[in-house]
């Protein structure tokens, strides 16, 4: 009797630890594979967070600076605003996005771009209106860019409006608050340049919240129609108007929870039916691995995935190539990867819309997989940006009879609804291993021969060569070579006479630059000015041609010397720069030079990226006496009629209407005609390129009143220059 008795609280002893422990480890198990599906998740919403977010920075971010750009350009104007819808429509057809551009003189809207739709908001004054008062004032005070919304419009919609105040004369006593410049982008239309739509209807929730700029007050910009949860990922927005944020999530709370209840109840009955409880013990972990893979595997499709076409993405591609590159080494296959993008796909996308836009895309993906092989590997790069790697192919013939498939598959007209829609491609095609062996390299390569396709007319495909690489070796080093020499001073002027054609004197000279290149020897500026147009170094170029001129005709000043007139050339970079004016007075101070020594020569093209700039900025110049020249005229697009409204002293005729002047009529009526216009206008004209006796005389006959050009001189140094006479003999 008492060894039944000490056996019986002894199984219930045991049974109790058993069901505790049992209890304790299927509740700790349950909660710890909960925990790794919540974490899993918000490793995928982090990424989708952040890579939404990064297209709504770039979009936000270029229509904010719209507003400032606006800011600046009424700034530089001193308050005229004539150029408003010109120069708003340029804005927003190379920005995107924006509804409309807004100047308001004193708080008031005054002026908006496009008119049409938005006539209502004419008139409203921002300052005073309650729902803009307090910002606009704090902006005014902080002279910071600010942004408002979401706030219904007088005209309709709900939009988020950024706003830069103006001021005329900063930084002197005159300096005045002139109003405000305002760019309107309405929140539908933000909203879809993201995938967050897209991502709503496969579960997801999302929210875009700003902070207001006087407070710490948060409010919502647009959102999901089911609010975010607490399993959410978010991403802060980099912008110049205070802190943004969008949340992504998905709601998996309840289904959490249920999983979490279930393995809580399990885990007791598991306890209580101890001759079952090793086997569920075993079978719970079981199927929540199953639960953690099939939710591992969705959030993992879903990031190796493009949303839009359904075709692996950039990511996908990047983490499974190299053991597809290391599997075709081991077999000794030969691949090739084809990337290639749509040829000027924005020009859809910009004037049809993206809706079209993606269903091109689409249409595009669908016919590349149907030409893919079974190994092959069609991928989305992003935009209209594809790749295919051609795993298995047996030479370089192959590659490109597959790209030949490419180029006529899409070449292919696209139907949407009742309209045909034309496209073709470039490629740009690495071979592989040959080319690369790891993604970057394989990518740059193809890169580099997708330009050259592109180059080349486009609607073609190009292999990579190891001459490509030498190319773009040889540009950067020419870069290299171009910034070097502006520190070393390899660069000196050459000097070539203009002349009186009536008086048989010089009365000045063309200052060109010349590059004495310690390997190349002397450079001509057509072997290296476009490449300082492209780097960039033109404007620190044009600088040092303008102080070398002014410092030479000081040193002619010094020696003795009968004054010149020196002519200049001017980029138009240097034309746009608000800087340039104060250089020029600045430097003829510092070299005690007269104005009236110096002239400045403009091309057409030049004059002719922004009309009113080049006339407000020449008429300043001409002001202070300097000479302004028409440099190779005749040669871009424009016409006389054009200089009545330009300060212009001097009209250069191009070389190109001089050099067979002899034997060419039409040549003889174009040049006649440009003088007699041009002398009714008051300018006077030299003529470029004069190489024989009897140009001259002609171009004499005609009442030119100037010359420049080999019969008389070719560029000199300025010791050469120097040494020459005044006077120039023909005879």
């Amino acid at each position: 009797m008492k060894k039944a008795e000490f056996k019986q609280p002894s199984a219930l002893f045991f049974s109790l630890i058993a069901f505790f422990a049992i209890a304790l480890f299927g509740v700790y198990w349950t909660q710890s594979t909960t925990n790794s599906i919540i974490h899993q998740q918000q490793s995928i919403l982090s990424g989708l967070s952040r890579t939404q977010a990064s297209l709504l920075e770039r979009r936000l971010s270029s229509i904010f600076t719209t507003a400032q750009i606006l800011a600046y350009e009424v700034e530089l104007n001193n308050g005229n605003t004539e150029w408003f819808d010109d120069y708003a429509d340029k804005l927003i057809q190379s920005i995107g996005g924006i509804e409309n551009l807004q100047l308001a003189p004193d708080g008031v809207i005054q002026q908006i771009y496009p008119l049409l739709g938005n006539e209502a908001a004419v008139g409203l004054d921002i300052v005073s209106t309650p729902k803009f008062k307090d910002e606009a004032l704090l902006a005014i005070q902080n002279r910071q860019l600010f942004v408002i919304g979401p706030v219904p419009l007088v005209q309709g919609g709900v939009a988020v409006i950024s706003r830069a105040p103006i001021f005329l004369y900063k930084n002197t006593q005159h300096e005045q608050f002139w109003g405000l410049a305002s760019a309107v982008v309405y929140l539908d239309n933000l909203l879809e340049t993201t995938q967050l739509k897209q991502l709503e209807k496969e579960g997801y929730q999302f929210n875009l919240t700003r902070m207001y700029a006087d407070s710490e007050q948060s409010i919502s910009l647009f959102s999901s129609s089911v609010p975010v949860t607490d399993i959410r990922a978010s991403t802060e927005l980099i912008l110049p108007v205070g802190k943004w944020t969008l949340s992504v999530s998905r709601d998996l709370d309840q289904q959490l929870e249920k999983r979490r209840i279930s393995g809580y109840i399990l885990s007791i009955i598991v306890a209580l039916l101890l001759a079952m409880s090793l086997y569920g013990i075993l079978l719970q972990p079981l199927r929540l691995r199953v639960l953690v893979k099939e939710k591992t595997a969705e959030l993992q499709d879903l990031a190796y995935k493009d949303p839009l076409t359904g075709l692996p993405n950039r990511r996908y591609l990047q983490d499974s190539l190299p053991s597809i590159l290391f599997n075709n080494q081991k077999r000794k296959r030969i691949s090739a990867f084809i990337y290639f993008d749509l040829d000027n796909f924005k020009r859809i996308n910009d004037t049809i819309g993206h809706d079209i836009g993606d269903q091109v895309l689409i249409i595009v993906a669908d016919r590349l997989n149907k030409l893919r092989g079974i190994s092959d590997l069609v991928v989305r790069l992003g935009g209209d940006e594809f790749g295919i790697l051609l795993s298995d192919i047996m030479n370089q013939a192959e590659a490109e009879e597959f790209a030949n498939k490419i180029l006529n598959s899409i070449r292919t007209p696209v139907n949407i609804g009742d309209k045909e829609y034309f496209l073709s491609t470039s490629l740009g095609i690495a071979m592989i291993p040959e080319h690369g062996d790891d993604l970057v390299t394989i990518m740059q390569n193809a890169d580099m021969a997708l330009y050259q396709a592109k180059l080349l007319g486009k609607n073609q495909h190009s292999f990579y060569t190891e001459s490509m690489k030498i190319r773009t070796h040889n540009l950067i080093k020419a870069e290299e070579d171009l910034s070097l020499a502006l520190q070393r001073k390899e660069f000196e002027l050459y000097f070539q006479p203009q002349f009186n054609l009536h008086t048989d004197q010089v009365f000045g000279a063309e200052a060109l630059i010349r590059w004495n290149h310690p390997e190349k020897g002397l450079v001509f500026p057509n072997d290296f000015i476009p490449l300082a147009e492209t780097t960039g170094k033109i404007v620190e170029l044009g600088y040092w041609v303008l102080e070398a001129g002014i410092a030479y005709l000081a040193k002619r000043k010094l020696e003795g010397r009968p004054d010149l007139l020196i002519h200049i050339n001017l980029s138009s970079s240097q034309l746009s720069d608000p800087n340039f004016t104060a250089l020029v007075k600045e430097l003829l101070l510092k070299y005690q030079v007269p104005t009236h020594l110096i002239g400045f020569e403009i091309t057409e093209t030049s004059i002719l990226e922004d009309v009113h700039l080049a006339r407000v900025l020449l008429q300043t110049f001409k002001d202070m006496g300097i000479c302004i020249a028409i440099d190779d005229f005749g040669t871009g697009y424009s016409s006389l009629s054009q200089l009545k409204n330009l300060p212009v002293d001097l009209l250069k005729i191009d070389r190109s209407f001089v050099m067979d002047l002899e034997n060419d009529p039409d040549d003889r009526k174009i040049v006649e005609a440009i003088i007699a216009m041009a002398h009714k206008l008051n300018i006077r004209v030299l003529a470029e390129g004069i190489e024989t006796r009897e140009q001259w005389k002609m171009l004499a006959e005609f009442q030119c009143d100037f010359g420049q050009g080999y019969y008389v001189s070719k560029a000199v140094t300025a010791e050469e220059f120097n040494q020459g006479s005044p006077i120039v003999h023909t005879d």
